[in-house]
């Protein structure tokens, strides 16, 4: 990427400069003809006359040309920029998607969006917010899918890590009734307990903490040169909305069909659907209109900010907010998107919710950033 990105950036800035040329002489020859054509149907006198007007006006359309060609070179060079990061991206990380960044004037939800209400109220009275407020980021590259298990094990065979669920007394799992602790589940196991087969090592990585997440990041970096992070939540909300203000990317209500999460309980009183009970692999379904799958359901995804329960709240107050990080200090992590094992309501865009940084369980994995 070192030097396929300087290489593609000057030869789209060459042709943007040879287009840009191309119009002005274009647009020259054209004024030259148009005087021409005036001067041959009067008489000398006003020949005079019109050609010292057309001097004055080549001026002006020259000085006019000049400035508009300069203010559109600067357009072309911020889109040929994008496009040459684009260009590199798909051949150095064919996995991930450039996120442009911008405004972001809806991160949380109204008021008035179905299962706000519910989901608040099963919180058991805990601060918790999805007040709407704006935010702006900047670019960033996602995953477009979740980490796999194929992933996390080679993670696993290059550095003999030791996942929290191997240091403590293994992980959470549901039972259909409860999730009690199962000692001896790690990351090679499922959703229901059981070893994963080679068939599900393309499925996104289960019962690993975010402290084992930010240690795969970690090896990632140092092995391939780049900064791998866990998003913001300000950045997986940006990303997985993909410009929608509805709540799911998929409109204002998400099938199974879509995504996988407990169909038995859909959105807003929608006709039922299939409740898997188990992962899918992480290129199910269709991707958002950015080209991310699985951004609702599959599994919870482990962002980098603490958790703040009114921190929507002081974001609001302080106007629109640049590249949030979350609360400077916490106790808890967040996790976004639900789960194969949820209902609808805890699948949409704005749903948050938090674990200890140890904590893991048969829902929550996670996804990559980085920052060309």
């Amino acid at each position: 990427a070192a030097f396929i990105y300087p290489i593609v950036y000057t030869c789209f800035i060459f042709n943007a400069l040879i287009a840009k040329c191309c119009k002005i002489i274009a647009v020259m020859r054209l004024i030259s003809v148009h005087s021409l054509s005036i001067v041959a149907h009067v008489n000398s006198h006003q020949t005079a006359l019109i050609m010292k007007f057309i001097a004055k006006t080549r001026v002006r359309r020259l000085w006019i040309m000049v400035l508009l060609t300069g203010l559109s070179m600067m357009t072309a060079c911020s889109a040929v920029t994008k496009k040459a990061k684009m260009l590199v991206l798909m051949v150095t990380a064919p996995d991930f998607v450039l996120i442009h960044g911008g405004e972001f004037t809806m991160m949380g939800s109204p008021e008035t969006e179905v299962g706000r209400d519910a989901v608040k109220s099963l919180e058991l009275g805990m601060d918790y917010s999805e007040t709407q407020h704006q935010v702006k980021v900047s670019d960033f590259c996602m995953g477009k899918y979740e980490v796999t298990v194929g992933e996390f094990r080679k993670f696993v065979e290059a550095t003999n890590y030791i996942t929290d669920a191997e240091n403590g007394d293994g992980s959470y799992v549901f039972d259909g009734t409860t999730t009690p602790k199962k000692a001896g589940i790690n990351w090679r196991y499922g959703a229901s307990g059981s070893v994963r087969p080679q068939s599900e090592e393309n499925h996104p990585v289960v019962h690993v903490s975010w402290n084992d997440a930010v240690e795969y990041c970690r090896w990632l970096s140092e092995k391939t040169g780049k900064s791998y992070r866990l998003p913001t939540e300000a950045e997986w909300e940006y990303a997985c909305r993909a410009g929608s203000r509805t709540p799911f990317n998929t409109g204002d209500n998400i099938t199974t069909s879509q995504a996988n999460y407990n169909g038995h309980n859909p959105y807003n009183n929608n006709p039922r659907g299939v409740f898997r009970q188990n992962t899918v692999p992480v290129d199910s379904f269709a991707p958002n209109t950015w080209g991310l799958y699985n951004m609702h359901g599959n599994v919870y995804e482990w962002c980098s900010d603490w958790y703040g329960g009114t921190y929507y709240d002081e974001c609001k107050a302080n106007g629109t907010v640049i590249n949030p990080a979350g609360p400077a200090i916490g106790s808890n992590r967040v996790i976004r998107g639900g789960s194969w094992g949820d209902d609808a309501d805890r699948c949409r865009s704005a749903y948050r919710y938090y674990y200890i940084p140890d904590y893991r369980n048969d829902g929550i994995g996670f996804r990559l950033v980085f920052v060309p």
